[in-house]
């Protein structure tokens, strides 16, 4: 029954997508399908460096709540500021993001599954009525071997209102990482766009890909800190040629 309400609600938001005009919006996050009973407040964020000033400076971060209301559906509220190179910071949008684990997670204990898989469902609302709605859509996917972690996303994303494009794009975001303990996982990621579904361009669109570390920081038995630091490295001319990626999460487990 939870598949068919998840799978009814995706293609049915799916569907009013398609009548959009599409969108330009590149992750830089890879969010994994697990949802736990937990609150969270937290902050995300990244900042290009370049020679070329038309690169160099831009950033962008977001700072948001959300609530797992069950333990397969994740809530999420977050707001996004954002600077352009040689701009000001601006605050530009309200976001809502929907999380929804497809398999159950298996305990540390146990066998990993196959694939852990999940969806994600976004929506975010312009500060200014000039700049376009966008829709984003996730397939979420997480590996567990040994003390290897995977984390894969493909991304859909969609601009309309006042968007310039005219069809649907697609992105990646992807994290690999060792457990050491959990304070400390190195590892490295990768983000990147293809464009439009119709008119793919890879050199033309952003790419990065880099090191890391990741951890959860252990505060109390049921509350902790989760943070993550990546040095990423552009390798097309759209792509700045560094940025430094960010963030950092507070969890209450209830």
């Amino acid at each position: 029954m939870k598949i068919l309400l998840v799978f009814f609600f995706y293609f049915s938001f799916f569907d009013c997508l398609i009548y959009a005009n599409a969108a330009e919006s590149p992750p830089f996050r890879a969010r994994w399908p697990m949802v736990n009973l937990e609150l969270e407040a937290g902050a995300r964020g990244f900042k290009t460096f370049d020679e070329d000033s038309s690169l160099d400076g831009a950033s962008k971060q977001r700072y948001g709540l959300g609530v797992g209301v069950t333990d397969w559906f994740f809530f999420e509220i977050e707001g996004e500021y954002k600077k352009e190179p040689g701009g000001s910071r601006k605050f530009k949008a309200y976001e809502i993001d929907s999380r929804f684990e497809i398999t159950k997670t298996k305990a540390f204990n146990e066998k990993p599954n196959p694939v852990d898989i999940g969806i994600s469902l976004g929506f975010s609302a312009p500060d200014d009525s000039d700049d376009a709605y966008e829709i984003e859509s996730r397939l979420l996917l997480y590996k567990r071997i040994g003390p290897w972690r995977g984390t894969g996303n493909i991304v859909i994303e969609q601009e309309f209102g006042n968007s310039s494009s005219s069809g649907l794009e697609l992105a990646y975001a992807g994290q690999v990482r060792y457990r050491v303990t959990p304070n400390i996982q190195p590892g490295f990621e990768v983000f990147g766009k293809f464009g439009e579904f119709d008119d793919m361009a890879v050199g033309n669109e952003q790419h990065k890909i880099g090191p890391g570390v990741f951890g959860f920081i252990e505060l109390d038995e049921n509350i902790g800190i989760k943070y993550e630091f990546s040095w990423l490295f552009g390798y097309t001319e759209a792509t700045p040629e560094n940025s430094l990626k960010w963030l950092f999460e507070f969890e209450y487990k209830y």
